[in-house]
């Protein structure tokens, strides 16, 4: 066991892991947030008010600017991420206290639900920032710790990996914002182990690169008012008080989504390194410096906003490394490769949690209220995983109904999708509007419409005499029916669609036909 090859095993685990994420993209339809990213790409931006140009950067890259379509390959982007992140923590825990604990962090890595799946299998920001994140961390390893001290070994790699950490960490930023606190750490580590390295000019420059990889996100707000600035400063709700229930979920849905048990090993490792240190104190010293003050400050801005609840996450990062290191004192110990016992609860729980959701979403055996009519209740309220749930079938009835509109002159063959909400108007705009060559227009403040405000002004706006399709959800409220009603001529109900499962109704659609618009919303809201 002693001379097991671990990189054969962290391969095959990049293989497994990669033939299961790539089966979930095929099989579950895209999210809210995800359909929202993909018009990143459809309609690409050196910037965005809500977030950084990235993901949809990416998205282009790996669909081929959208010539290859599919749930797949808007997801590709994020797996082959994914797979490389597994690479590359291996290395860095190689790097640190060789091949075995590099093995162990990978297995802890892909054992986390946040890593594995959100930042490895859907398309948001955190699949590019995880990326961008482990090469910061890998180069800024060599860079603050050369594995010689005089640069014998690679003078260049001495000499450019600040640098090259700083480029990554721009990258890192320009995929979601919080990566700058990436820095924070940084100046952490200088202050509190070595202050020699302010006199490094390559950190300067590492700093000022980083800051120049922005200059498309900085080129976007100075060309839009500084929109993005004024929402991020937006989302600070300094003047409503302290937000409880942002700050307990800053606390227990990264607790949650990292997986529980990963986190209790990682408990049992810093306890085990007290009593015999197993790592150098420098290693150990620089990954609680990119790890603990992410953390806290995310917390800490939590009591304040929702926007920082999963960049505690990246803080995990470290500490997983920190895990995985100790791991691999305990295989010599036993010579047993899944030891200690928590790591196989580890991977249990990750199953399991994985094989109940998807029997969930397919069979809605978690849902136990089904009735259609029962009073003060909205079918499928009680279950967000419903807003991915049927969409194909329902893009086939919408577009049944609107080839016989359009064919018997009841409705424009310009007539388009009306919403109200960005994810709501993004899986619209996928699922439906596109495929039936349509679009989707947005009524609403910016803080709701987001991108589609962007989005509805270039294809024209909202203009009197024009009819839409509004498809109203069963999990949504009557504002948009109210809408209907308040601002157009006649508002028509072309069809009631129940999607079951097991022949149980989950969720309610109801497609309506709002004609001539008569009020312009801008002069009546």
């Amino acid at each position: 066991m002693k001379d097991l090859n671990y990189k054969r095993y962290v391969i095959l685990l990049i293989a497994i892991s990669a033939a299961i994420r790539s089966l979930l993209a095929i099989v579950l339809n895209l999210g809210g947030e995800e359909a929202y990213y993909w018009t990143f790409s459809l309609f690409p931006e050196l910037g965005s008010f809500d977030q950084p140009p990235m993901i949809g950067w990416f998205i282009q890259l790996f669909t081929n600017n959208l010539a290859l379509g599919g749930e797949f390959f808007l997801r590709l982007s994020s797996i082959v991420t994914g797979c490389a992140n597994i690479w590359l923590i291996y290395i860095i825990g190689r790097r640190i206290k060789g091949e075995a604990a590099g093995f162990y962090s990978a297995l802890l890595y892909s054992f986390s639900f946040y890593l594995s799946l959100v930042a490895g299998l859907f398309i948001l920001p955190e699949g590019p920032q995880t990326f961008f994140y482990l090469l910061s961390l890998y180069f800024l390893l060599e860079g603050l710790i050369p594995r010689d001290k005089n640069c014998a070994e690679s003078r260049m790699l001495c000499r450019m990996a600040l640098v090259l950490a700083g480029l990554f960490i721009g990258f890192a930023t320009l995929s979601k914002f919080s990566s700058f606190l990436l820095w924070l750490g940084v100046a952490v580590y200088a202050i509190s182990n070595d202050r020699s390295l302010f006199k490094r000019t390559d950190l300067y420059l590492a700093a000022f690169v980083t800051l120049a990889s922005l200059f498309p996100v900085i080129l976007w707000n100075v060309n839009n008012d500084f929109l993005g600035v004024e929402y991020l400063a937006g989302t600070m709700k300094f003047s409503g008080g302290i937000n409880l229930q942002a700050f307990l979920k800053g606390i227990f849905i990264p607790f949650l989504i990292n997986n529980p048990v990963n986190l209790y090993i990682i408990y049992l490792s810093l306890r085990a390194y007290s009593r015999s240190p197993f790592i150098s104190k420098e290693h150990l010293s620089l990954l609680l410096s990119l790890s603990i003050p992410v953390i806290a400050v995310s917390i800490v801005f939590s009591l304040v906003s929702d926007s920082f609840i999963y960049a505690t996450s990246l803080g995990i990062i470290p500490f997983i490394i920190i895990a995985g290191s100790w791991l691999s004192t305990e295989h010599i110990k036993t010579n047993k490769i899944l030891n200690p016992k928590s790591l196989r609860v580890s991977l249990y729980l990750f199953a399991i949690v994985v094989t109940i959701a998807l029997t969930h979403h397919y069979t809605g055996m978690l849902n136990y209220l089904f009735s259609v009519n029962k009073e003060g209740y909205s079918i499928g309220s009680n279950d967000f995983t419903l807003d991915r749930y049927g969409l194909k079938k329902l893009s086939y009835e919408f577009k049944k109904i609107r080839d016989i509109d359009i064919a018997t002159g009841r409705i424009s063959a310009h007539s388009y999708i009306i919403e109200f909400d960005y994810k709501k108007a993004a899986l619209k705009d996928y699922y439906l509007a596109r495929p039936n060559k349509t679009f989707v227009k947005t009524w609403g403040p910016l803080s709701k419409v987001r991108k589609y405000k962007w989005i509805t002004a270039k294809q024209g706006g909202l203009k009197t005499g024009e009819s839409v399709y509004y498809v109203h959800s069963s999990r949504d409220d009557n504002k948009g029916v109210e809408f209907g009603y308040n601002n157009f001529e006649k508002v028509e109900i072309a069809k009631v669609l129940y999607l079951k499962k097991f022949r149980k109704p989950v969720i309610r659609y109801t497609i309506y036909r709002y004609k001539n618009l008569v009020n312009d919303p801008l002069k009546t809201n």
